[in-house]
């Protein structure tokens, strides 16, 4: 078979593994919460390959035999060795080779039967073990955190928006989270932050409004608040005199823009966190002087 051949069949097969895993775990990395290295010991007189295993629980880093964490199914780490971890894959463990390499292909479910044969794997050391797990470790750490969507109050209220006068914003930005322990894998030193990194509010009337560093101290709302807007026409049905182009109230759409970090020993990574968002729509009034008399 040409080797660039097979290679480019090879690099379909793992992105079409990663696509369908991406799907299932959205944004967030998955972790395996039992990982396993794997030692080959070969008895050439006797011709045997044995597979000897070492495993530990990744959120206490606690050493725990290889078949008390129920099923492990294969994981293939970027540079092409494995490792064991509880992590469902679609990687399907075909056995060892005489020379003590680990046999593997691919297949919708991960179990044999109608898999495609990839080639073979040698074992990874628990520092490759570490890089391909950590950010999942880290994810499994922040919990609902990043999952804060900004709660934000208005003055003047819905629904007493008027024409002419300023709109504030109030809301709470989180404060940062920071963590710090050793990693399961190997013991370096682990840190992580996640933060807002920015807020963004479209009022659904001209550019959107985004802030930074220390404007995100000062979402107070009226008088001094850093972020509000003036309505210049009213929100109404458009075929009422002086109503805007479009039909109904303004919808103002605020958002939380993330950065998140990590850093085992001098290794450094980013997390990849989804904007989280939350909207209201915002009834806009005329307020028309009457002279009487």
């Amino acid at each position: 078979m040409n080797r660039a051949w097979k290679w480019g069949w090879v690099g379909f097969l793992l992105m079409a593994g990663l696509v369908v895993q991406a799907g299932l775990a959205g944004a967030q990395v998955v972790h395996s919460e039992m990982v396993c290295t794997v030692e080959i010991v070969v008895d050439p007189l006797a011709g045997t390959v044995d597979p000897v295993t070492q495993c530990i629980h990744a959120d206490t880093g606690q050493a725990v035999p290889g078949s008390s964490g129920g099923a492990l199914d294969v994981q293939i780490a970027s540079g092409g060795c494995f490792y064991m971890g509880s992590r469902p894959t679609r990687w399907v463990n075909l056995g060892f080779t005489a020379q003590g390499e680990l046999e593997y292909g691919w297949s919708p479910d991960g179990r044999p039967g109608g898999h495609t044969l990839i080639g073979t794997a040698s074992p990874c050391s628990w520092r490759k073990v570490e890089t391909e797990e950590i950010e999942g470790f880290v994810w499994s750490r922040i919990g609902s955190y990043t999952h804060q969507s900004p709660q934000v109050s208005f003055d003047p209220p819905v629904p007493r928006g008027v024409v002419g006068i300023e709109t504030f914003a109030a809301l709470g930005v989180p404060s940062p989270w920071i963590y710090a322990s050793t990693s399961p894998y190997t013991g370096r030193s682990l840190r992580a932050e996640v933060r807002v990194r920015q807020v963004s509010i479209a009022w659904d009337d001209g550019p959107p409004q985004s802030f930074g560093g220390s404007q995100l101290f000062g979402f107070t709302g009226y008088p001094h608040g850093v972020a509000s807007h003036t309505y210049q026409t009213k929100s109404c049905d458009r075929t009422a005199p002086r109503c805007r182009s479009k039909t109904g109230d303004y919808r103002i759409r605020t958002a939380f823009v993330w950065s998140g970090w990590y850093r085992v020993g001098s290794r450094k990574g980013n997390l990849r966190i989804p904007t989280t968002s939350s909207s209201v729509d915002y009834p806009v009034a005329e307020i028309i002087a009457l002279v009487g008399g």
